[in-house]
């Protein structure tokens, strides 16, 4: 049998602000990786997609570009780069549709650390 158990946050304004960062962050770099993935598959079909691992070795470039990444959990976004491999594999094998962008204005904001 397997148990969950819910709780209910109530962040301070502190731990609001840097929840809506990691929240930022999180979806800007899922947004710039299938960008790269989508341009990549645009270019040439026959390519192998990325794999999780080749994503994440993508990351600290990502960092330096954009120094404001450097201040994320590194796991968190290691995360979004296997959960993003996961949705390609998925719309490879025909199960779900292909990856789309995350919006700021989605009612549901999430942050794996």
């Amino acid at each position: 049998m397997l148990k969950g158990i819910k709780l209910k946050f109530y962040p301070n304004a502190k731990q609001k602000q840097q929840l809506d960062w990691m929240f930022g962050n999180d979806r800007f770099v899922w947004n710039e990786m299938l960008n790269l993935i989508n341009q990549r598959y645009k270019n040439n079909p026959s390519l192998k997609i990325l794999s999780a691992y080749d994503m994440q070795y993508l990351l600290k470039p990502l960092k330096q570009e954009y120094t404001f990444l450097k201040e994320s959990d590194s796991s968190s976004l290691q995360v979004v780069t296997n959960n993003l491999y996961q949705a390609w594999l998925m719309f490879f094998k025909r199960k779900h549709g292909r990856p789309r962008f995350h919006s700021r204005k989605a009612c549901k904001q999430s942050y794996t650390g």
